[in-house]
């Protein structure tokens, strides 16, 4: 791990990503000390990346209320986090974690001295686990998920990785084939969902308004295509061309001037405008392109169905957002990596399709019968409510190991 640290400092040169970890971890440990120098009562939360980090701010917000004499602590391994992550306003520090080796180990547990560590999904650190364990820290691992094909639970690794996880307080798992694959390897688990239910709720919750998306919307049917890539987008344009009764928000995953230029090219035929160009917007306009970050999760309330982006190629995006909302969900066949498409097809507001003729079939029906087209929408609101109460579990393991 030493080598591996020192070697990111030279990939780094030729790495954006890379180069940003290992320039974000110079000093790291005097910026700690000098942060928590005077500090007591840590809470500590590591997250891998951005999409960890989502899934524990409903978990941070509980820990918060209920911890009001407590400090909590943030770190991530991915510059995506430290660089993305919009709720930094959450954690009191937040900073990037130490490489994993015996000595960082140590001198951040020196510096930091949390009373509880908490580490979100599967991240499993070999020597930050081992110095926690021995200075009798309490740990959480949620809300964790655990395939056979992770290489920790394979020869030779899982006589390793096995030990670490038994050694962990509480593990709390998202469904039960990963507490069936612990027990197997004699890990104890707790099965207690996933919070980005909860996560989505609190999102699709907020008070929002939009007067752009407002003029557009106007009560009419909306398709929303959430993180789209150019295959979707052509399916999009194709259908759009045959329902005159239909308008479109298309959120472009590439928000390049270049791919916003190219998407709005193939959407021209529609009166299509930007969205930060809403002087363009015009009565005949039926597709607004989003060219800015940050307002798909919210939306999704202006709309009445959703396609979600990436299934085409190396994965589905989220899908989850638009479900809490209440939309009927379109996408693409790679969904198999995310639990969430294959269980909303199987409640059926879902469809997977593989091309335009495939979307004009399933849209038709919604399109033509306003009533199949609410009860879809109940029974999507309906998954994500009954999916949701992960938070309350954990905090119960919170409370139980550490009294407040």
């Amino acid at each position: 791990m030493h080598l591996f640290g020192a070697s990111l400092g030279l990939v780094g040169q030729f790495n954006d990503k890379l180069k940003a970890g290992y320039e974000g971890r110079k000093n790291l440990f005097a910026l700690l000390s000098k942060a928590l120098s005077e500090e007591g009562n840590i809470i500590w939360f590591h997250a891998a990346s951005l999409g960890e980090a989502e899934q524990a701010v409903p978990i941070i917000e509980a820990v918060r209320k209920e911890y009001t004499q407590h400090k909590v602590l943030l770190t991530f391994f991915s510059p995506s986090g430290m660089e993305h992550f919009k709720r930094k306003d959450l954690a009191d520090f937040v900073f990037y974690l130490p490489f994993d080796t015996k000595s960082n180990a140590k001198k951040f547990l020196d510096i930091v001295k949390p009373e509880l560590a908490f580490f979100v999904k599967y991240e499993i650190w070999p020597n930050f686990f081992k110095e926690i364990h021995r200075r009798q820290i309490p740990m959480i691992i949620a809300p964790a998920v655990f395939v056979p094909e992770f290489f920790y639970f394979k020869n030779p690794h899982k006589k390793y990785f096995i030990p670490l996880l038994r050694g962990v307080n509480k593990i709390l798992v998202q469904d039960e084939n990963s507490q069936k694959l612990l027990a197997e390897h004699g890990v104890n688990s707790t099965v207690c969902g996933d919070s980005r239910f909860d996560r989505v709720l609190q999102n699709a919750a907020t008070p929002f308004e939009d007067t752009v998306l407002e003029r557009f919307a106007q009560n009419d049917t909306i398709l929303i295509g959430g993180s789209t890539w150019q295959k979707g987008e052509e399916i999009l344009a194709d259908v759009i061309s045959k329902n005159q009764n239909l308008k479109m928000i298309i959120a472009p995953h590439n928000i390049k001037e270049e791919n916003i230029q190219r998407v709005v090219e193939l959407f021209k035929p529609f009166g299509a405008f930007r969205y930060s160009q809403s002087e363009n917007l015009k009565t005949e306009s039926r597709v607004c392109i989003i060219d800015n970050i940050g307002l798909l999760s919210r939306l999704y309330r202006y709309g009445s169905m959703a396609y979600i982006g990436g299934a085409f190629g190396k994965g589905i995006h989220n899908s989850l957002e638009a479900a809490a909302y209440g939309l009927p969900l379109f996408f693409g066949p790679n969904h198999h990596a995310f639990v969430e498409p294959g269980r909303m097809l199987k409640e059926g507001f879902a469809r997977e399709i593989r091309n335009s003729d495939d979307l004009q079939k399933v849209i038709t029906p919604l399109l033509e019968n306003e009533t199949q087209l609410s009860a879809q929408q109940k029974h999507a609101r309906e998954f994500v409510e009954q999916n949701a109460g992960s938070v309350e579990k954990i905090m119960q393991s919170f409370k139980t190991l550490l009294p407040n």
